[in-house]
């Protein structure tokens, strides 16, 4: 059975306990902490129940390891703080990888690296890795040590369901995020190029401000006004003249009203990811989900 194969000389049962465990605790530590920080409530994970598989991955990396120094704050506070680094740091590359965006940033911070790890936070892990080690882990480990094996082996099973199942909506839930960010900058560039052609604006800055960032009944009106502008400026505006404008009108407003749409649909798990992970950007659409997520504030404030 996979429960008793030994993983460095540990029990994989003793370990997966201890990933659900601290995933569950990493997941109270990181959405108390944004929470407070935002001051409203946060779940704060990449999937929606109560883990953070990172904290649960970084902790059994800190017991396989460290456990042999247990008794040495030093060494601990050291192994702590490299094992912590690596592992934030190769998440956050993997996230970036699959999702090609950016989850965290600490790029504001004194001494990063690309924005994925900074000293502070490393020096942070170390001190946590002490504690965990030589507060937390003992009555875990004599809990974990009590669960009846039976029972603990069922519920580990029900519990890797639910993993899966839960990241894989999650997964989805962000792949269709991204597929979002297309459409919307498909529509975006289709309404810059039109608008150009027809001429209506001299200045490209004037497209992008007036009618990109504009809500729709807005951006309607102005162009509405420039259309008739446009008519004042040629005498005796022939029929076909003014259904061309008219033809232009009613094409603009349906790009825009599919803009609208889109910025003001989005899922629960959309929702809470982008509530979780305030820094998320994705680098090919950040300027489309910068508007969807200005939309998705907005209303959320409201609510």
């Amino acid at each position: 059975m996979m429960w008793s194969t030994q993983v460095w000389g540990m029990p994989f049962f003793e370990l997966y306990a201890y990933f659900i465990i601290y995933s569950f605790l990493g997941w109270v530590l990181e959405s108390i902490f944004v929470s407070v920080s935002l001051g409203k409530w946060v779940n704060r994970g990449f999937i929606s129940g109560p883990l953070c598989p990172i904290y649960g991955t970084g902790a059994v990396l800190v017991i396989l390891l460290l456990t042999p120094v247990q008794g040495k704050a030093i060494w601990l506070y050291i192994g702590g703080v490299l094992i912590a680094t690596v592992v934030e740091y190769l998440i956050a590359v993997l996230l970036e990888k699959i999702f090609h965006a950016t989850w965290w940033d600490y790029s504001q911070m004194r001494f990063n690296i690309k924005g994925r790890i900074c000293l502070i936070r490393s020096l942070e892990w170390g001190a946590l890795t002490v504690i965990m080690m030589r507060n937390i882990q003992p009555p875990i480990q004599r809990f974990v040590d009590w669960i009846p094996r039976t029972i603990g082996e069922f519920i580990g099973v029900v519990l890797l369901i639910y993993l899966i199942a839960d990241a894989s909506i999650t997964i989805m839930n962000i792949f269709r995020l991204k597929e979002k960010m297309a459409r919307l900058e498909e529509t975006r560039l289709a309404l810059r190029e039109k608008i150009q052609t027809s001429k209506l604006f001299e200045a490209k800055k004037e497209v992008s401000d007036y009618l990109e960032r504009l809500p729709i009944t807005e951006a309607l009106g102005k162009l509405k006004e420039k259309i008739e502008e446009r008519r004042g400026q040629i005498a005796n505006v022939r029929g076909d003249e003014q259904l061309r404008w008219d033809f232009f009108l009613s094409e603009m407003k349906e790009k825009l009203e599919r803009r609208e749409r889109i910025l003001k649909k989005s899922s629960l798990t959309e929702r809470r990811i982008m509530k979780a992970f305030p820094g998320l950007r994705f680098k090919k659409y950040n300027e489309e989900f910068a508007a969807f997520k200005k939309e998705f504030l907005e209303k959320y404030k409201k609510d």
